[in-house]
């Protein structure tokens, strides 16, 4: 019997696309689907729509819920989940048809954990046929090396064994909640496949809370998660000193202190950006401080690295005030 894949769908404020989000996901080729779509208390039209769809395919549960977030939502999926393979789907987003077909059948021909494919950030899918792509076969510290030096975080890129995270959720109440689940489950793996097809193609939302103005939630959330990330990886790197195959311990040490200091250095500069959100130069000093603490030399560092360990946080702040006042300028001439 083919295995079952269970795809759990979290659905919050979405009509204006949801149709074409579970359309997508049940024309798949890869037909033995379990679709568990997850209303979170959603205020317009999806409760409906979702009970609509649920008549007309015999795969699909629905679960109506009061709101939880996404990992509340996506833990709910988890829990009724039967599948031998379990994926996620944004429910503003959509996938190629072949997506699970093409990815199941690579799973199983290379005896992986975990598959991964890229992801297409246009109004525009691609043709399957267009294409001619490579495997790439990684363990655990090259998959990890990879993933975070390119912050290919997101859940939705993989189809995940079942028995890899049957045991993990989602954390609540953040915005980094796919970098936590990451971390909790690449070092699980002995292979992992990296397939470089988009066939999923994600919907940049202007209501996102990560396309909001700066606010403090999104600097605490993704500093915690930076923060978690570097404390388990350098636990499993000290952990795992005869890594015979690729990446080393020390390149994937590199890469997750260089990831600290880029996260450390982007709200730094936003914080200096926006002030009025830190008025007292709170949050400011306590990101120099880890910024100091993190800090390692590297002739690699970008300019803003070197000048927020070396100048103190006022002429920093005079820094990015110049740049500022600059790029006003230059944005003005434009347009005389």
């Amino acid at each position: 019997m083919e295995p079952l894949i269970s795809i759990i769908i979290p659905i919050y404020n979405v009509e204006k696309y949801l149709n074409e989000c579970i359309d997508s996901v049940i024309n798949q080729t890869y037909k033995n689907l379990e679709i568990i779509l997850i209303n979170d208390g959603s205020p317009d039209k999806c409760g409906p729509i979702c009970d609509q769809y649920k008549l007309k395919d015999d795969r699909i549960i629905v679960i109506h819920q009061k709101n939880k977030g996404l990992s509340g939502a996506r833990n709910s999926g988890l829990e009724v989940a039967s599948g031998d393979y379990i994926g996620f789907v944004d429910s503003d987003d959509w996938i190629g048809e072949k997506m699970y077909e093409v990815m199941l059948n690579l799973l199983l021909k290379y005896d992986l954990d975990i598959i991964e494919c890229e992801a297409n950030q246009t109004n525009h899918e691609i043709d399957y046929k267009t294409g001619s792509y490579d495997v790439a076969i990684e363990n655990s510290f090259k998959a990890l090396h990879r993933i975070i030096k390119n912050s290919s975080f997101p859940v939705w890129r993989r189809l995940y064994k079942k028995e890899i995270i049957k045991d993990s959720r989602f954390v609540l109440n953040k915005t980094s909640e796919d970098v936590y689940f990451m971390i909790d489950n690449i070092p699980k793996t002995n292979k992992m496949g990296y397939y470089g097809f988009p066939f999923y193609n994600y919907r940049a939302n202007p209501t996102s809370i990560m396309r909001s103005p700066y606010n403090l939630t999104r600097l605490d959330d993704s500093i915690s998660a930076a923060l978690y990330l570097k404390n388990e990886l350098v636990s499993f790197i000290s952990n795992n000193k005869k890594n015979e195959q690729g990446v080393k311990q020390k390149e994937l040490l590199l890469v997750v202190q260089n990831f600290i200091l880029d996260q450390l250095i982007y709200h730094y500069k936003m914080l200096n950006y926006y002030p009025e959100v830190d008025p007292k130069h709170t949050n400011r000093k306590k990101v120099k401080n880890l910024i100091d603490k993190n800090y390692f030399n590297s002739k690699n560092h970008s300019p803003y690295i070197k000048f927020a360990k070396f100048l103190p946080e006022q002429l920093f702040k005079f820094l990015i005030d110049s740049n500022k006042i600059r790029h006003k300028a230059l944005k003005s001439n434009q347009f005389t």
